[in-house]
């Protein structure tokens, strides 16, 4: 892998409050799409997963802004807005800018400031971020690297559906998105030439879809947090199989098609019901029940949450680990999602090796997010 030219600060104080988060114990995705009638519109600097207690959960989102003259004020009425649009939980904006009079603006809006002595006091703090971890623009410059051999942008549009997902309705529509991603990209790390720079890449990724798609679970099953663990397999069930379909505004939304097919296809009636039978059988078809079986083994050992943690930790690894590298229960929840794809556990294991650590300990000298000393002069323009 070959380290990028040093990346713009905005870029490196982003990659430092995600590793402040995730050390906070927040699942943390960076760079999610917002879109819109299937345009994009902006991205979400970091979208916030995190449990507060044992039977509730939390989605929020952060807007991080470096600039000499942040316009502050401007980013917490925007993130107000986009939060809401969003329907999350909450939100944060991060500025550089240190003037007192900003808290009272953004407690008005119900935002959560971190404003540039914040900042400070985690650049300062030199185990912020982690030694091992590659960026966002290490991964896409990678991506866009294979995709150019390939000359198609699969890997780089694999990863934004994946992200995608988290803004366009996270839950039940994004673990089926999730899934939908992993299986895709499992499949193509097994069958890529073993130990190629492929392999790898569709590895990364499939680690991060299956991430997403345990903590999509995890939010899932808060829905019958106070009912019996059979309830909540099945809850989980009906996501895994019917996705956005799940909720009672999908089942609406699928009754009103068919009643609009039976009024004014040919066939009518007979033709809607052969559709909601077909339909039906396929869905039934979907091995949902692997998947949530094993769910609900993490969830009754309150490890799902963590596990979708662990392997988002492993897909930004340096040094990318294999599957029989990772812990028991990710290796058991990862096996489940193996089967649920079709994909052989033994050729995606065997898709490559380990690399040793010294092999890229210079790229990650190179790199301007392994060195400290960057995360000190994020200021040094400003003062």
């Amino acid at each position: 892998m070959t380290a990028p030219a040093q990346a713009p600060k905005g870029a490196m104080l982003e990659e430092v409050l995600r590793a402040y988060f995730v050390r906070a114990g927040f699942f943390v995705v960076r760079g999610v799409p917002f879109r819109f009638a299937d345009e994009d519109l902006t991205d979400v600097d970091l979208w916030l997963y995190d449990r507060p207690t044992g039977t509730s959960r939390r989605v929020q989102i952060c807007d991080v802004k470096y600039k000499q003259r942040p316009k502050a004020v401007e980013r917490i009425f925007w993130t107000s807005g986009l939060a809401s649009a969003l329907d999350v939980d909450g939100a944060y904006v991060a500025t550089t800018d240190k003037r007192k009079g900003l808290r009272s603006v953004a407690k008005k809006l119900d935002i959560q400031l971190i404003d540039g002595n914040d900042i400070q006091r985690i650049q300062n703090n030199q185990n912020v971020l982690y030694a091992n971890r590659i960026s966002d623009e290490w991964l896409i410059q990678e991506l866009q690297s294979i995709d150019r051999e390939f000359r198609n942008k699969d890997l780089q549009d694999a990863r934004s559906d994946i992200l995608s997902a988290l803004s366009e309705g996270f839950g039940a529509p994004s673990g089926v998105r999730a899934l939908e991603g992993f299986s895709r990209l499992a499949a193509a790390a097994a069958s890529y030439h073993p130990d190629s720079k492929a392999a790898r890449a569709a590895g990364r990724l499939a680690y991060l879809a299956a991430a997403i798609a345990c903590e999509s679970l995890d939010y899932v099953s808060i829905g019958a947090a106070f009912r019996t663990m059979e309830e909540r397999r099945e809850l989980i069930l009906n996501a895994v199989r019917l996705g956005a379909l799940s909720d009672e505004n999908g089942q609406q939304a699928l009754k009103l098609a068919l009643a609009l097919m039976e009024k004014y296809a040919p066939g009518g009636k007979s033709t809607a019901s052969a559709v909601e039978t077909n339909l039906k059988k396929d869905l039934q078809q979907i091995p949902a029940e692997i998947v949530a079986d094993q769910a609900i083994r993490l969830l009754k050992a309150d490890q799902l949450f963590l596990t979708g943690r662990e392997l988002e930790m492993a897909s930004y690894q340096v040094v990318l680990p294999s599957f029989d590298d990772l812990s028991v229960q990710t290796k058991s929840m990862l096996g489940a999602l193996l089967d649920y794809a079709r994909v052989d556990r033994e050729r995606f294991a065997h898709a490559w090796k380990v690399e040793p650590a010294t092999a890229v300990t210079n790229e990650m000298a190179e790199f301007g997010f392994r060195d400290v000393s960057q995360q000190q002069n994020l200021f040094r323009d400003q003062e």
